[in-house]
């Protein structure tokens, strides 16, 4: 769906103004409209537009939590008198799909102040650089994991079981 996604937005592009940026954008937005409309008959184009749909609120989302990250971190770094409380946290997961559970912990790893430590089925260990409770970080990764689960899963396949590899 994305290769056809992204041929028509071209196409409709060159056709409407010679492929530059703004109507590639403006073709890709009525190309994802489209879609949305097809997805009224078609199951394989709803799943899609779900898909578009939860990728662009987790992204920015996302890129907003990193750079909130990064800021604690910095904080941190500027005020050497600030008691830094580190801690391992045990994070109970609701997915059994391994790859989910390897993009949750490459976006952890990813997040200033956190590190992906180890993996056991339903269990996910991290490293916090600063915290005064487990509660605040299980939550903050239990947010994330139910945004890429409805990212991934749009249907609401919550458990995944069919993607174990």
């Amino acid at each position: 769906m994305v290769f056809v996604h992204l041929l028509l937005t071209s196409l409709l592009s060159l056709w409407y103004d010679g492929a530059t940026l703004a109507s590639w954008l403006l073709a890709f937005v009525l190309v994802y409209g489209l879609l949305k409309l097809l997805g009224l008959l078609l199951p394989v184009c709803r799943v899609y537009a779900m898909r578009v749909e939860a990728g662009a609120r987790f992204v920015p989302w996302f890129t907003w939590k990193v750079f909130s990250a990064s800021l604690d971190v910095a904080l941190i770094v500027i005020n050497p008198r600030r008691q830094v409380n580190s801690a391992v946290v045990q994070v109970h997961l609701d997915t059994q799909d391994r790859r989910l559970v390897t993009v949750i912990a490459c976006l952890l790893t990813l997040t200033p102040g956190t590190l992906a430590l180890s993996y056991r089925p339903g269990e996910l260990f991290v490293h916090v650089l600063d915290t005064a409770s487990a509660d605040p970080v299980q939550q903050a990764i239990h947010d994330i994991e139910l945004r890429l689960m409805a990212w991934v899963y749009p249907m609401g396949d919550k458990q995944g079981g069919k993607h174990d590899g």
